[in-house]
């Protein structure tokens, strides 16, 4: 922190900034060619929009107090429960003001309404998800009774509980996220945004008329296509004035982002979406899918194959992701593949990702090693990595196989995304290098 200038700052950049960053770059070697000027031109705009997308968005969550994240995780966990005030001030060992100034400022929500929030929330999924009466769900989210329940609801959701749940078998969803899920359940939805069509691309000749929308007219496109119901990651939390904005266009059915079993994820939302059939239906297809895929690599593995997926990060470490990203979940679960040892122990067997150095890459090696990298010229990428010691020594001495993924078609791996990259990864597996 020594070497930052006096008035600098510390700004995280969005996933798809690095390829634009990136693809800026390999123009700018170009930019003697007259032809690449326009390009480049459009890159550098879009590179910027990016950017200030993320960072006009990040001014709306600054969570770095400790106690902080432990109250909300304490009510995310004990929604059901008595949350007062006063207890979660003394439990984070503040006084009952400063707690909620703290809260406030640390999330962008007062106490009261984060709470509520989630109860909200959880309410949904059971009116979705059940046939139970409105008084038991009250009782499961922590209000008092069904009366009180149904004035917060309408207050937050706009809707009565029983209007919401009228749209359980509607088709017109726009999906901020579980885009993939979605289509394995049959519904093409209405709309997504820019940054998850960017980073899906093995989707984008399933969504034919699916609507592209930016951040800066999002809530304006989304209106006026009036969905019913809007699917989005748990996440959002962290962006209160976002989620509030959506909930006024139709219910936010939120959702936790990369905590579920793959194919649990796409039952969870067959199941409150009315399509617990072609849930069940597509996740019997996968698995049969998987169980002939492993027929087809068996005779092109060697006894005692490892497996294990890298990916480039923006700090130039090296990701080694958990099953809930980046269709590790394909490769140990659908394939059956082995980790490396330390792949087991440091990350399969703890369930956290893992970042590693360039030079500790060897400790981690395995036979078949799928590398993630942040560009759609994945040979010339190959090169470049194969000109460095380090990779050198993996394939030439530890007898590796590289098998180069493009990051924009594998940051998300949900439902049907799955399929699509488990017969890609089944491709690169059954052709030599």
């Amino acid at each position: 922190m020594a070497h930052l200038p006096e008035h600098g700052q510390i700004m995280e950049f969005p996933r798809y900034a690095e390829g634009l960053l990136y693809n800026l770059v390999e123009q700018f070697r170009q930019i003697q060619k007259m032809e690449a000027g326009p390009k480049l031109h459009l890159l550098l705009h879009e590179l910027l929009d990016t950017i200030f997308e993320r960072k006009q968005v990040d001014s709306f969550f600054l969570t770095n107090d400790k106690a902080i994240q432990q109250a909300v995780t304490y009510i995310q966990q004990h929604f059901e429960a008595p949350l007062t005030r006063s207890f979660m001030a003394q439990m984070t060992g503040f006084n009952e003001s400063y707690f909620s100034s703290l809260f406030k400022k640390e999330t962008g929500w007062s106490f009261a309404e984060y709470v509520n929030q989630i109860r909200i929330d959880q309410a949904k999924l059971m009116l979705l998800g059940t046939n139970d009466k409105l008084q038991d769900i009250a009782y499961r989210t922590g209000f008092a009774d069904g009366s009180y329940l149904g004035k917060t609801f309408s207050k937050y959701v706009h809707l009565s509980p029983n209007s919401f749940r009228g749209r359980k078998h509607t088709n017109r969803i726009v999906g901020v996220q579980f885009v993939g899920a979605l289509l394995a359940l049959g519904i093409q939805p209405l709309a997504t945004t820019r940054e998850l069509l960017q980073s899906s691309q093995l989707l984008r000749k399933r969504l034919p008329n699916i609507v592209e929308v930016d951040s800066d007219n999002q809530v304006e496109v989304f209106r006026q296509l009036a969905p019913d119901l809007i699917i989005a990651p748990t996440y959002l939390y962290n962006y209160p004035n976002e989620l509030k904005e959506l909930e006024q266009i139709a219910p936010v059915l939120t959702i936790p982002w990369g905590k579920l079993d793959k194919l649990e994820e796409v039952r969870l939302l067959g199941k409150l979406l009315g399509r617990t059939q072609e849930a069940d239906n597509w996740i019997a297809n996968l698995q049969q899918s998987a169980l002939e895929a492993r027929q087809v690599i068996t005779p092109f593995l060697a006894p005692g194959t490892t497996a294990g997926i890298f990916e480039l990060s923006y700090d130039n470490l090296w990701l080694i992701p958990y099953l809930s990203v980046r269709s590790v979940y394909t490769l140990y679960q659908l394939l059956g593949l082995s980790a490396p040892e330390r792949i087991q122990q440091e990350v399969l067997q703890t369930g956290l990702h893992r970042k590693v150095k360039e030079q500790e890459l060897p400790l981690y090696a395995a036979t078949h090693m799928f590398v993630i990298v942040p560009s759609d010229d994945t040979e010339t990428f190959r090169t470049k990595l194969m000109e460095r010691s380090v990779w050198q020594r993996l394939v030439y001495e530890q007898g590796c196989q590289l098998h180069l993924l493009k990051l924009n078609e594998f940051w998300f791996d949900d439902g049907l995304s799955l399929e699509l990259q488990l017969a890609l990864m089944v491709k690169l597996l059954t052709t030599q290098n």
